[in-house]
């Protein structure tokens, strides 16, 4: 850098690489004069990206399930039950925008296996997403109770706010959460916000969408918004072992 130039960059603060785009500064200004992340560096998508892998439910075996790694085959033979949710899942990975996707089907069927393809597809293109079982947001929100922030704020209310405002959120287990009018309340809350401003989010479950309360089930059922796909695929855990991927 040229101390002598005014105009000269300065170097990154973040770690990150040097932009001759937006200068370092991570941000540029469209036509219309509002700040949008640096189509070049990608460091705010990084940024984002890394914030919510604080609250995912991300696992070893969920880093390696992928689209390519789903069984479509019961005791040797293709299952074209599996087919539809799979392509149902591509799609929703290639296209999230103002869309939802709704999975459900019978315990072991590979609804968490197309959560996670869904997530490392995204993450892989650096789309921000959010990779949560319910029970596990529920817990959040109960262990984020009565604690304020640093700046004296409702750690509940910042973190409903990062489920609520993630640019995609993959729910997974809708429905095995601990059911109590707290915790409906707060998945109604956070769904809701999600719906009204529609935001990308796909959520798989073993309750049909309509058995959910009454506002939640009509959300989960909007046919301008919402994709619903019943995934009838026999148990995973009750194919041959040698079908089973690692």
């Amino acid at each position: 850098m040229n101390l002598s130039d005014p105009d000269a960059p300065l170097p990154p603060r973040d770690g990150g690489p040097e932009c001759d785009y937006c200068q370092n500064r991570r941000f540029v200004l469209d036509a219309h004069g509002n700040l949008k992340p640096c189509p070049k560096c990608h460091m705010v998508q990084e940024w984002r990206v890394s914030a919510l892998q604080a609250y995912a439910s991300r696992s070893a075996l969920s880093a390696q399930q992928t689209f390519d790694t789903f069984q479509t085959t019961f005791n040797g033979r293709p299952e074209p039950l599996l087919l539809t949710p799979l392509r149902a899942a591509q799609r929703f990975a290639e296209d999230p925008e103002d869309s939802w996707l709704v999975i459900h089907g019978a315990r072991g069927c590979g609804k968490s296996h197309l959560c996670a393809a869904v997530d490392n597809a995204l993450m892989a293109r650096g789309v921000p997403s959010l990779f949560i079982s319910a029970p596990d947001l529920i817990a959040s929100l109960f262990e984020a109770m009565n604690t304020r922030t640093e700046d004296g704020g409702s750690l509940l209310e910042r973190r409903k706010q990062v489920f609520k405002a993630a640019p995609v959120l993959i729910l997974d287990d809708l429905g095995a959460e601990a059911n109590s009018p707290l915790s409906e309340g707060w998945i109604f809350e956070i769904l809701d916000y999600r719906w009204r401003n529609r935001l990308p989010t796909m959520i798989a479950t073993n309750v049909h969408p309509s058995q959910f309360e009454e506002r939640l089930a009509s959300r989960l059922q909007d046919t301008s918004l919402c994709r619903v796909v019943e995934n009838r695929a026999p148990d995973y855990r009750l194919r041959p072992i040698e079908e089973k991927q690692p």
